[in-house]
């Protein structure tokens, strides 16, 4: 990601501060917006779980876009501080590396949301331990740093002390294979890995709607079955003594008809109770079975529709730039046409890290009621504090 020291150049000074102001609040608010995310899961122990892990990886490497990718952005780009090859090939490296694990994190997430819901039971069955989660977190920093921070060393190294610019840039820029390589690893295949992971949410989410609709018309079947099942063995039992009180009748004629009676009756309102019992216990239990189905089918298309959003978000902030790269690098170092339209796309990577937060942790319910929490907290101890004042 090339600075251009030289492109603010015809500015005046109150359009320097003022574009620098606004580049600053630009950086405050992704600090912001991911610190908030980061206290949230400090503070509340409820979502320290394994997809949420994922969401905090996310947020610190966004955070540090914030903290350090603009910051030596500004004063670099519009007031020409040359930063030197020590401080640009630490800038380029940090920068690199932030984009790149913050792409690789919403993979990672991709991934464990579409685990959450084709693999629901076993999902939740399996107890991940906190160091492979860990191992986890860390392979996106490598794998981020493995894609272009040895590139950028060797390249910075090749660079002849004759040609001296103020442009902070790696040396493989004017090469379009290596920049080919680096945007399929950066940008194609997440895009087409998140994309797998929504389509098959979707297909998994179709296939147990399917199911849940078929077997919402027959689960009440079974429960209607027994019911009439037991009606006629209750009938069955019941006309079993019928033969013999038939021949101890004729036998016996002067023994206890009533207490006979009594006791078929009793014996017939018991056997149909039970089977009542037993269809209405059966008609509860699957209509909790139906219900529980229902509510996770809601929750899956809620994740579906969050990770097709993030898909679109991320397609549209990182396409531009990916796609700005590969044509400029068919043009000579110092030939490269700079237009207004390359530094929209420019900012609108690092304007991706300002809208993740919005579209992971903020959104998220579990997120939200951290966040009350620490309001509410914050709102408690205020009128305490006031109360042992005026005392």
């Amino acid at each position: 990601m090339p600075l251009e020291a030289n492109s603010s150049g015809s500015l005046t000074l109150t359009a320097k501060v003022s574009l620098a102001l606004l580049m600053s609040l630009l950086a405050f608010a992704i600090m912001l917006g991911n610190a908030v995310v980061i206290l949230a899961f400090v503070v509340d122990k409820n979502l320290r779980h394994r997809s949420n892990y994922f969401l905090l990886n996310l947020a610190i490497s966004d955070f540090f876009v914030g903290a350090i990718s603009i910051p030596l952005y500004i004063p670099h780009t519009v007031f020409t501080w040359n930063f030197g090859s020590e401080i640009c090939t630490f800038w380029l490296i940090v920068d690199y590396l932030l984009c790149t694990a913050s792409v690789y994190n919403i993979v990672l997430i991709s991934y464990d949301r579409y685990q959450s819901v084709s693999n629901a039971v076993s999902y939740r069955a399996k107890h991940t331990g906190s160091l492979k989660i860990v191992a986890q977190m860390a392979a996106v920093w490598i794998l981020a740093f493995l894609v272009h921070g040895p590139m950028i060393l060797v390249s910075n190294s090749w660079k002849s002390n004759s040609t001296v610019t103020n442009e902070c840039e790696p040396g493989f820029v004017s090469k379009w294979y290596i920049l080919a390589i680096t945007t399929f690893l950066e940008f194609l295949v997440p895009v087409i890995s998140v994309a797998y992971f929504n389509v098959q949410i979707y297909w998994s989410l179709w296939k147990r709607g399917s199911l849940n609709r078929c077997c919402s018309h027959v689960g009440f079947i079974p429960t209607s079955s027994s019911d009439s099942g037991h009606l006629p063995r209750a009938g069955d039992v019941s006309r079993t003594p019928l033969p013999a009180s038939k021949e101890s009748a004729t036998s016996l004629h002067t023994k206890c008809p009533r207490r006979k009676s009594s006791l078929l009756v009793s014996l017939r309102t018991h056997t149909n109770s039970n089977a009542f019992k037993v269809g209405s216990l059966l008609q509860s239990e699957a209509a909790a079975l139906h219900r529980r189905e229902h509510t996770e089918l809601l929750r899956g298309r809620k994740l579906a529709r969050s990770l097709a959003i993030l898909l679109g978000a991320f397609a549209i902030c990182w396409a531009p730039y990916c796609l700005a790269t590969i044509v400029l690098s068919a043009y000579a170092e110092g030939e490269r046409p700079r237009s207004i339209w390359y530094t929209i796309a420019f900012w609108l990577q690092w304007f991706n890290s300002f809208v993740n937060p919005f579209l992971y942790p903020l959104c998220h319910r579990s997120f939200q009621k951290a966040f009350w929490k620490i309001f509410c907290v914050k709102r408690q101890h205020a009128p305490s504090q006031n109360q042992s004042i005026s005392s």
